[in-house]
């Protein structure tokens, strides 16, 4: 023993998501607004195959979901997680047999199955994208392999909610040799639920492996810059036109599609054909693709209310900053001293996370902190940005450590941005780079420092007295900046000493 104590893990929260057509274990972090899952298993059963053809759970089936949630079990108990649920879809729900499937699992495990209604797994999957979309206005829908929920939310409020069972294993299974009937099928259940026609024009948003799928070979086809599914779009013509092709892939054509499991993609087909008659249903202005659902609706809902109603991103940039910066956070201090600069150039909530992580790459050797610090924002983990966000922090980063816009490490991210949004990530990434040359990541150095607007530009004043260490460079990175906006951009150092606070109530 080294007299070192080691410090416990925080409370970490598990489900499992018992499905039609996988079972999957995840395991968060924690209890906090932007948790990140460290065990993410699952195992493909198709439980639910045996229903559509005979109303019950097949022998097999059975015997299969109980060993994989078993072992799934076990694993979480061996994390260890502290709180664990069990949840049971479409399949259990509907099969003759499935309350003799919840107690065989509580035999085996000591564990109770919570069985949802259509209704209650509908809410959770809802939930799970609002808590990444706080301010979330369109329709959900979560296609899972033996139902579709459809959530209509306004302003992150559930405002409608339906289910109907025409996941693509169910209509597979009825309907495998008629896609003809599986399409009029499909065209009747959507007519029936009312509301649809007064959600027309919103946002949709997809959830499911099966639309994940349908995403990941969109991406893969079109050599997209990214490969996280999550956040996503597709206008809702390519998305006609892509899920009009998946639709009349055979079998074997299916059977031999790469990075997607085989049970997945035999129903690929079904999964887009359900997509499809969405299109036409919601008239939807894009499409995005969402990897938060039900796992991660039951997260959010443990939370108390403060918390939930806390921004994820900022919560998620907190979290990155407290693993990697150098010292006390000063983001604050940072968002303060670039304002008059950045104003109206830039994204306000996307300047508050760049000014959390700016000083987060300075573990890394200095000739590859611009390219690190632009990977590990691009691939962030958690799911709280589109991938246009992601780009522009990324590339803010980037400048930030000194990359160049135009340089190759940044071709992903201006891909996925417009001209006008590259020019604003560049501005306040030379602004983060001169404030942390200034102040050496010292919060109480900007605010002796401020910047002032002047009647052609700006003018930065450092008190004689201050501890800079490269005046010339300080000069050099301020010209630059002025040059970029066609405006003056000078530094002062023949102004008495001023007082923190009184600089602070100044701007």
């Amino acid at each position: 023993m080294n007299g070192a104590v080691e410090a416990l893990p925080p409370t970490r929260v598990g489900v499992i998501d018992i499905g039609s057509n996988s079972i999957r274990l995840v395991i968060f972090d924690g209890l906090g607004r932007a948790p990140l899952p460290i065990i993410n298993h699952k195992a493909v059963i198709g439980l639910g195959v045996d229903v559509e053809r005979h109303g019950w759970l097949g022998e097999e089936a059975f015997r299969r979901g109980i060993e994989a949630v078993d072992i799934l079990v076990r694993l979480a108990d061996s994390v260890p997680c502290a709180n664990l649920s069990l949840y049971a879809t479409a399949a259990v729900r509907q099969a003759a047999n499935g309350s003799d499937f919840c107690r065989s699992v509580e035999a085996r495990t000591g564990r109770a199955v919570t069985v949802l209604t259509g209704a209650g797994e509908a809410r959770l999957s809802a939930a799970g994208v609002i808590s990444a979309l706080p301010g979330l206005s369109g329709v959900i829908g979560d296609l899972g392999g033996g139902s579709l929920e459809l959530v209509a939310v306004e302003d992150g409020t559930v405002r409608e909610q339906a289910t109907r069972d025409i996941g693509p294993l169910r209509l597979k299974e009825r309907w495998g040799g008629d896609p003809a009937r599986a399409s009029a099928a499909i065209r009747e259940a959507l007519c029936s639920v009312t509301w649809l026609d007064a959600w027309k024009h919103r946002s949709f948003h997809a959830v499911g492996g099966s639309w994940r799928a349908i995403a990941r070979l969109h991406m893969t086809q079109h050599r997209y810059p990214l490969t996280i599914v999550h956040g996503y779009t597709m206008a809702p013509a390519e998305t006609r036109t892509f899920t009009g092709m998946l639709e009349k892939l055979s079998n074997e054509t299916t059977s031999r599609i790469r990075g997607i499991s085989r049970r997945r993609a035999a129903i690929l087909p079904w999964g887009a054909m359900v997509l499809d008659h969405l299109m036409d249903a919601l008239e939807p202005q894009h499409v995005v693709f969402s990897a938060q659902g039900l796992r991660e609706g039951h997260h959010f809902r443990m939370l108390d209310a403060t918390t939930r109603e806390s921004d994820p991103l900022l919560a998620a940039c907190h979290q990155l900053a407290l693993w990697h910066r150098r010292f006390a956070d000063c983001s604050a201090a940072l968002e303060r001293w670039v304002a008059p600069v950045i104003r109206g150039h830039a994204d306000v909530r996307l300047v508050r996370a760049a000014c959390i992580l700016a000083d987060t790459g300075w573990r890394e050797h200095p000739e590859y902190r611009a390219r690190r610090s632009l990977s590990r924002v691009l691939h962030m983990p958690w799911s709280v940005l589109d991938h246009q966000e992601r780009a522009w922090l990324a590339l803010a980063l980037f400048v930030r450590y000194g990359g160049v816009e135009t340089a190759d490490d940044a071709v992903p991210c201006r891909r996925l941005l417009k001209p006008d949004t590259v020019d604003g990530a560049v501005l306040l990434g030379r602004m983060l780079r001169l404030a942390l040359v200034l102040s050496a990541g010292r919060g109480p150095i900007l605010d002796s420092t401020p910047l002032v607007t002047t009647a052609n530009g700006f003018t930065l004043e450092i008190p004689r007295d201050a501890a800079v260490a490269s005046p010339e460079r300080i000069e050099r990175l301020a010209a630059a900046i002025g040059q970029a906006l066609d405006v003056s951009f000078t530094v002062s150092r023949q102004v008495p000493e001023r007082n923190p606070a009184a600089a602070t109530a100044a701007r």
